[in-house]
């Protein structure tokens, strides 16, 4: 499964069995990064080293996986996922805590 979106700004893939995301994750990506919700995987696992840009309609739209699939986890995220996160105080998407 390959989503691209505008050229290769945004790339959903699966590798190895989990979703992988490379590009920015923005306003345009928003809709194609919620729709992960409905791999029923038990962790979804969410690669998102590859990320190039993480701005707050990303932080929403993982938020809204996170509270469609509890299981859901980012994997590996890149420097601006992480500060993003962390910015927001949501970091724990990268954790198996449930979304209170």
């Amino acid at each position: 499964m390959l989503h691209e979106h505008e050229a290769v700004r945004f790339v959903i893939a699966i590798v190895d069995g989990k979703p992988t995301i490379h590009g920015e994750c923005d306003l345009d990506s928003a809709m194609a990064i919620e729709s992960l919700a409905a791999f029923d995987m038990q962790p979804l696992e969410i690669d998102l080293s590859g990320v190039t840009f993480f701005d707050s309609l990303a932080v929403r739209a993982f938020l809204r996986v996170r509270r469609r699939n509890p299981h859901m986890i980012i994997i590996n995220p890149s420097d601006c996922v992480l500060k993003a996160l962390e910015l927001v105080g949501v970091s724990f998407l990268t954790t198996s805590e449930s979304v209170d």
